[in-house]
């Protein structure tokens, strides 16, 4: 497998010639990593995969823990399956960096305005891996109208539902349940769900995707 030194990664990254990939997990990622690095596992889906490193000819660098983790490799290989032609490994990771004196990136605080995340007047989307850092969940802020509904749709992991104004009603799977403020739904992966406004003031939901970049099939059916 192609790797590269430390060495070589220091001057790649001051030439801003690669892409660093850091495949641990993102409670060791958050904490540290080597500047610029973005965040993959081996495990992620192929969508967040794409959404992270959308360029498959780009010039990417994995690493992980040190020369005895797996999980730098595994991504490698993960990457190269997927089609993507210029990956290289950093075996000797995290640790041997830290050994050299090297700087790291360390935690830092986001700010965002929900005005600069809108797509369309009644809805506003945050997504983890394009407006976050890398953060691994997305949110949808909405404003639906009185007697509007959002179709019936599935995602690949769970979205939980915090009615904050209105009177809605939720349809997930075979279950139908009315929400009034403060009330929470929760959707499982991959079953179908949606929402209509049963009240006569705009619903005002906050939805949590877990994962970074969202992820939704749409059908053209209604909730109940």
């Amino acid at each position: 497998m192609p790797t590269i030194t430390r060495e070589e990664l220091s001057s790649a990254l001051d030439e801003g010639t690669v892409t660093v990939v850091d495949a641990l997990p993102a409670a060791p990622y958050g904490q540290r990593h080597l500047p610029g690095a973005l965040n993959l596992v081996a495990e992620d889906p192929d969508e967040r995969v794409r959404a992270v490193l959308p360029d498959p000819s780009a010039a990417v660098v994995t690493y992980s823990t040190d020369a005895d983790c797996t999980r730098g490799p595994e991504l490698a290989a993960r990457l190269r399956d997927r089609g993507y032609t210029d990956v290289r490994e950093y075996r000797d990771g995290i640790e041997d960096w830290v050994a050299a004196g090297l700087p790291l990136a360390r935690p830092e605080a986001i700010t965002l305005r929900l005005e600069d995340l809108m797509l369309s007047p009644t809805a506003a989307l945050f997504q983890g891996d394009k407006d976050g850092g890398g953060v691994d969940c997305s949110i949808f802020v909405t404003r639906t109208p009185p007697g509007r509904f959002v179709e019936l749709h599935t995602h690949p992991y769970a979205e939980t539902f915090l009615l904050l104004a209105g009177h809605g009603r939720w349809t997930i799977g075979d279950t139908v349940v009315e929400l009034e403020p403060d009330g929470m739904a929760i959707a499982p992966p991959m079953t179908l769900h949606g929402f209509r406004n049963i009240g006569d003031e705009p619903l005002l939901v906050v939805s949590v995707h877990e994962r970074g970049t969202l992820s939704q099939e749409f059908t053209d059916d209604p909730p109940a």
